[in-house]
């Protein structure tokens, strides 16, 4: 339980506790050192060897927790001032418990000498002194370690946008593959059966025009008609003969420029969730086109028996569209009852 507290405190993640590895790693070497030489060189005594440890232990929390804690919390521009209270704080932390341990607890449990002479303002001044190199220490690990986590978030970052770029490219070789895979099979199908001919030239266009949208940022609005009379085509071949809609078009189409694949998402969230197969209860579909404004209405009867579960993206990403390509120009509206779903759109093209 203690050990999960200390880790939450330094704010140990799988980095860190590695940083912490090293750190403990060449603390004990530094430790091992120092007592090696302090017994076998040195012939410290007891009282020597007590001091050489319980200074390596200080050293090493001092490095821990400049390292763990008050640098990630404070090395900032704007915490300046913070960084340096916490690190005078640390410090005279330090001298308190050297002051604790040297001159109470050790002189009362481990036989240690009393300094009479004690001078409280040297005694601050050289823990101070001989304090801060830990704290240089623990900076220069922790920006190291802060250049080797910013080196390796970069190549992340990077393989990401090159693995980005490979499905873009993958993404524009399908729809090509596909595409002449269509025109292929159109021609072997033509002199087998016309339905399955047309299916296919029908799927072929839909294609094309897709692939003709990523080139584009605009196309006539014929062009967006065409696809989704081709888009109904498929699903009426597909249901053939119980598929019933409506499609009802005027004003001038085929010189107006307009966002592809704008329109089309309604249709296809009509067809999807709507009923079909009612001659009575078609999906109805009206587009008026004037040189002012653009008016696009879709509605459907809401299909209780079979739903279809849809991630709603299509219909987000076409707000978002409008939001960035008709900014104030444009109002939709969306209603629902118990039977009938419909959506209406007016765009202001001036």
């Amino acid at each position: 339980k203690n050990y999960k507290m200390v880790i939450k405190f330094l704010n140990l993640g799988m980095g860190n506790r590695r940083v912490l590895s090293i750190v403990l790693f060449f603390g004990l070497i530094s430790f091992l050192y120092h007592i090696i030489g302090a017994i076998f060189f040195s012939r410290s005594s007891f009282e020597g060897v007590i001091l050489i440890v319980f200074s390596q232990l200080l050293l090493l929390g001092e490095i821990i927790v400049c390292l763990f804690y008050i640098f990630p919390k404070f090395w900032r521009a704007n915490k300046a001032i913070s960084l340096t209270v916490s690190v005078i704080s640390l410090l005279l932390t330090i001298v308190f418990l050297r002051y604790s341990f040297e001159e109470v607890l050790f002189v009362k449990y481990l036989g240690f000498k009393p300094n009479p002479h004690l001078d409280p303002y040297y005694f601050i001044y050289d823990n101070f002194y001989f304090s801060l190199p830990g704290v240089f220490i623990a900076l220069i690990v922790y920006l190291v370690a802060k250049s080797f986590e910013v080196e390796k978030k970069n190549k992340v970052l990077q393989a990401g946008m090159e693995q980005a770029e490979l499905n873009f490219l993958k993404s524009q070789l399908n729809p090509h593959f596909l595409y002449n895979t269509l025109n292929y099979m159109y021609s072997i199908a033509l002199p087998l059966s016309e339905n399955l001919s047309t299916a296919i030239l029908k799927l072929s266009d839909t294609m094309r025009y897709t692939l003709a949208q990523n080139k584009r940022d605009m196309l006539t609005l014929g062009e967006e008609v065409v696809f989704i009379e081709d888009y109904i085509a498929l699903h009426s071949m597909q249901f053939h003969p119980n598929f019933y809609h409506t499609f009802l078009i005027t004003g001038a189409i085929d010189r107006l420029l307009f966002p592809p694949l704008l329109l089309a998402p309604f249709v296809e969230n009509a067809i999807k969730h709507g009923i079909t197969h009612v001659e009575k209860q078609p999906v109805n579909i009206r587009l008026n086109v004037t040189p002012a404004i653009l008016e696009f209405e879709v509605s459907n009867y809401i299909n209780t028996q079979f739903q279809q579960k849809g991630s709603g993206i299509g219909i987000a990403n076409v707000k978002r569209r409008l939001e960035i390509l008709y900014p104030g120009k444009h109002t939709l509206h969306m209603e629902k009852n118990d039977l009938v779903y419909r959506i209406s759109l007016i765009v202001k093209l001036w």
